[in-house]
């Protein structure tokens, strides 16, 4: 595949970086009033649920982009690809659970625990993943990057009909059957285990890694294509209906497809790599040198401001308010969303402005 940028950057990579990262702040700035409240039918509600629900495909397409890029590479040297690929996520995690555990204890609990109990508690909320609710990233890209140098070879030694093959019992399994067993559980309350589903490679975020290196490497026939956009573009709209009814039922805000092995997520997930892939030319003819470099621009700085931008939400975001009407409440999400990611993009920007900083905070990126 031939790249759009001369510093051999991906426009559409990039893009949905920016639009990964675009979701997943609405995604934490719309939680607070969907957990607030278990009145359904308020208009507050209802248009947090629907910027919440067509937010969903930022987390797996994340994964996508990382397996889009990362398989491509050969891994000639296991010490420089752990020191170039895994070091620069672990430093950020311990430095950036430290700075979150700091933050959570002193300043949101008031804690007067002393220097030692707090190296204590924050070394076992480290190992556990418990120090601040966003960093769980960084443990499953870490460990998914731990498999690499063997996942590579696997790939690259595959066919294209044996990745699809894969990518069918992945679905099949992780998606699937998920959907199935939860919505039994919902409506008779009994949970199933199908014990012969339990195949531990064909399970978790590795499928969504495979599926970006696969979409990236391998045409997609047309029909298939189709398939996809459409099942797509009615996720959209049914997962927030979806979660409307789901959440009645259980009384309580109920998130089976809000998840990232929903089936709506998967499909959403798909569809929107898919599409922006296939807008790639049109994007590239439209849009001038300066538009492409802020692009670049904004996309490197995506996984620096997915680790700050909880901090900056805390300091600049609003808080809707539950009474709230429909203009009231969209302009508030719009505004947070705003706010949080230009805060966050000039931090981080200032930031970089130290290599050490860089290299401490960001892994080296940004």
């Amino acid at each position: 595949m031939d790249p759009i940028l001369k510093t051999n950057r991906i426009i559409y990579i990039d893009i949905l970086r920016i639009i990964s990262i675009l979701a997943v702040i609405i995604l934490h700035i719309t939680a607070d009033l969907l957990t607030r409240t278990n009145d359904f039918d308020t208009t507050s509600w209802w248009i947090s649920n629907i910027f919440n629900s067509v937010a969903r495909f930022a987390v797996p397409v994340f994964f996508m982009i990382s397996g889009a890029m990362i398989l491509r590479i050969e891994v000639t040297s296991y010490r420089q690809f752990y020191r170039k690929r895994v070091l620069p996520l672990v430093i950020p995690l311990v430095i950036w659970s430290l700075i979150y555990g700091l933050y959570n204890q002193y300043v949101i609990r008031q804690s007067t625990m002393n220097a030692y109990e707090f190296l204590i508690d924050y070394a076992y909320k480290l190992v556990m993943d418990q120090n601040y609710i966003h960093l769980w990233f960084l443990y499953a890209i870490i460990a998914i990057y731990i498999t690499v140098p063997l996942i590579t070879r696997l790939v690259k030694a595959c066919t294209e009909k044996e990745l699809r093959y894969y990518l069918i019992l992945w679905f099949v399994i992780s998606i699937l059957y998920r959907f199935v067993s939860d919505t039994i559980f919902r409506v008779t309350s009994e949970g199933i285990y199908v014990p012969i589903m339990n195949i531990p490679l064909f399970m978790g975020y590795l499928g969504y890694f495979i599926l970006g290196y696969y979409l990236f490497h391998y045409k997609v026939s047309v029909r298939l294509k189709t398939v996809l956009y459409n099942i797509g573009i009615i996720s959209f709209f049914l997962t927030p209906i979806a979660t409307y009814f789901a959440s009645l039922y259980s009384g309580v805000l109920d998130e089976m497809f809000y998840g990232n092995y929903s089936i709506t997520t998967f499909f959403m997930s798909a569809g929107i790599f898919l599409y922006f892939q296939e807008k790639e030319p049109v994007i590239n003819a439209r849009i001038n040198d300066k538009v492409k470099k802020l692009i670049s621009s904004f996309s490197k700085a995506s996984f620096s401001i997915y680790l700050v931008h909880l901090l900056v939400e805390i300091l600049v975001s609003k808080r809707s308010e539950l009474e709230s009407g429909l203009v009231e409440t969209t302009l508030m999400h719009l505004y947070n969303l705003g706010a949080v990611f230009a805060v966050s993009y000039i931090v981080v920007k200032i930031l970089n402005l130290s290599k050490v900083v860089t290299t401490v905070l960001f892994g080296g990126r940004g």
